[in-house]
């Protein structure tokens, strides 16, 4: 604790001031008489009845002992609370991270607020201080470096969260080696609920419970759209909903939302519109309460199928023909083959497939020897338990071949190279020898293949992203005019060039939105963000709260930057002083040869009772 530039490194101590006001009740109380038995009666005079009960409830009356005592519990609370004063060469590293969660925009200006405050207490502990204040994306830089507090401020005002679910570990451990690197000093974490923080972690929290309903998801599909929309409390809620387009906006009706229920909508979409928004009424939290949609255009993806009018042959094409910009017919260049491995003279996209045995006829023993799926997009998430068939067949890994599934020890599915990047999907098993064209696992892994292809064509296309996802660009488009220049526009903002960092790996704008991908004046990628981190909408353990850093670390840092008291010695001193003056007997002026003179006054002042 600190104030006034006075480092307090017992703060604690100063409880010890609450026994002022014990202290004061002490001397209400009227203290118990003496008895001395006189045998004269020359020092009778006329007294005021007083009390013989002893200690009474009394009006306060000051006394040498009363002071006394006050001052020596002052000096005393002032010694053991350790005061320090920073030094002249003192410095230190402050480092404010701000969570870059979506979900805090609910609470953005509490946060920047609660941060210029961290900074006004931090300042008065050191002569010189490091200002170093940053989001929680690893991936952004700092926001602000240098020895200006009120430039460090100034960065808090352009600080807008937009991040979905992300991992704080790294910042926070980046955070804290700035201030190691810097000498010591104080790492924050400005979020708004406590379960995001370590236990060891300085954390300011800002949050605040809300009621949040908003939408989880949408998309369009076949002249229709949807959209999820989710409540996150947990009491039913009633909101009014909304679409608008260029052609006007529709009228609200009533949405009911049971206690943490999520309902679908849907409905035709607006007739020759080619993007719309969903709303809702609005709430605590703004992000999630509109659905930005746009009409898919899909790439054309060529596609024949070099199999017999079999099993496989019918799963194909049956397959091919539900998936969007598929073009099921006669083999173009760049197109999509399916066909025998053994046949298989191109070098581009294809599904390739082990032909089944020439012999036929006989048994053939099921393997049960679990599937074991490599870390890859294509595979992620799959469940591989219900494949049944004689496992893996002949066909052999070549070099440069990427691995998808094991069975046995042996390749069940991999990638193979081809040209302009292109890989085949070659799949090593007997497919009419088991259940994999019924297994969901080997459907999503085909959709998810046949959908990369489709994606990989040049040419334009417009689809919805989760804000924040990865935007596939074609190689096929890179490689074409390369001199051209590269820019995202989103709706209400100026185009922006992209730096050759972002074309790598082309993300979706963070924020709610429409955007285009324009390749010089072509537009390549007509786009929707949306808001699609349900957990974002969730308000229920949000909260205010405060958690220091741990006692060592802030009791090395005040004793490396201030120095103690250099008088404490002289107010232990005092207050002992102060103790014993307050228990000296006070005696009367004159000695005892005054009450003959005085009379029984001079007695009822030094608390004798007068009897005669």
């Amino acid at each position: 604790m600190n104030a006034g530039g006075i480092v307090f490194g017992n703060a604690s101590a100063l409880w010890a001031l609450l026994a002022l006001p014990a202290l004061v009740v002490v001397h209400f109380f009227q203290q118990r008489s003496r008895r001395v038995v006189l045998s004269t009666r020359f020092l009778v005079e006329a007294l005021a009845p007083e009390s013989e009960g002893g200690r009474t409830w009394e009006r306060f009356r000051g006394s040498r002992a009363f002071w006394l005592q006050v001052l020596a519990l002052l000096l005393l609370t002032w010694v053991l609370a350790e005061p320090r004063w920073p030094r002249a060469d003192s410095a230190q590293t402050v480092v404010i991270v701000l969570d870059d969660a979506l979900a805090m925009q609910a609470v953005a200006d509490e946060a920047r607020a609660g941060a210029a405050r961290l900074m006004a207490e931090a300042e008065r502990g050191a002569a010189r201080t490091e200002w170093i204040v940053m989001g929680s994306d690893p991936r952004a830089p700092l926001r602000y470096r240098g020895p200006e507090r009120a430039r460090a401020e100034a960065a808090l005002a352009t600080w807008r969260p937009a991040l979905g679910t992300h991992d704080y570990a790294a910042a926070l451990r980046q955070g804290r080696a700035l201030v190691s690197a810097g000498g010591g000093g104080v790492c924050w974490f400005v979020t708004d609920r406590e379960a995001k923080t370590p236990p060891d972690q300085a954390t300011l929290g800002v949050g605040r419970p809300l009621a949040n309903v908003g939408f989880a998801g949408g998309g369009a599909e076949g002249g229709r759209w949807r959209a999820v929309v989710k409540n996150h409390a947990g009491e039913p809620q009633r909101r009014a909903w909304w679409i608008e387009s260029a052609g006007g906006a529709s009228e609200p009706r009533a949405l009911e939302l049971p206690a943490e229920g999520v309902v679908e909508l849907g409905g035709a979409w607006p007739a020759g519109e080619e993007r719309a928004t969903l709303r809702l009424e609005g709430d605590g939290f703004a992000a999630d309460d509109s659905l930005p949609l746009v009409r898919p255009e899909w790439k054309r993806l060529p596609a024949r199928v070099a199999l017999a009018d079999g099993e496989a042959g019918a799963f194909f094409r049956r397959l091919l023909g539900g998936i969007e910009g598929v073009a099921l017919g006669a083999a173009e260049a760049g197109g999509l083959r399916v066909g025998w491995a053994a046949d298989d003279a191109a070098s581009g996209a294809a599904i390739l497939l082990a032909r089944p045995d020439a012999a036929g006829g006989e048994a053939k023993k099921l393997l049960r020897a679990p599937v074991v799926a490599e870390r890859h997009p294509l595979v992620e998430g799959l469940n591989w338990q219900g494949l049944l068939g004689p496992g893996p067949a002949g066909l052999e890994m070549q070099a440069g071949d990427e691995a998808l599934l094991w069975q046995a020890d042996k390749p069940l599915a991999w990638l193979r190279p081809g040209a302009e990047g292109r890989r085949a999907l070659v799949l090593n098993l007997e497919w009419e020898a088991g259940n994999a064209g019924r297994l969901p696992a080997t459907v999503l892994l085909l959709r998810r293949y046949i959908e990369a292809a489709r994606d990989a064509q040049p040419g334009a296309r417009a689809a919805n992203f989760d804000a924040g996802s990865l935007v596939e660009i074609a190689s096929a488009d890179r490689a074409l005019e390369p001199a051209a220049a590269w820019s995202l526009e989103r709706a209400g903002e100026a185009r922006r060039v992209l730096s050759d960092e972002e074309l790598a790996v082309l993300r979706a704008p963070a924020e709610a939105g429409f955007f285009v991908v324009r390749r010089g004046e072509e537009i390549l990628v007509r786009g929707a963000a949306q808001f699609a981190d349900a957990r974002q909408g969730d308000f229920r353990d949000a909260g205010a709260f405060r958690r220091e850093a741990p006692a060592g670390e802030r009791e090395t840092v005040t004793r490396r930057n201030t120095q103690e008291d250099p008088l404490t010695a002289l107010w232990l001193a005092l207050a002992g002083a102060a103790v014993l003056g307050s228990w000296w007997p006070r005696q009367p002026r004159g000695g005892r040869g005054e009450w003959p003179q005085k009379g029984a006054e001079g007695a009822k002042k030094s608390g004798l009772e007068v009897r005669v």
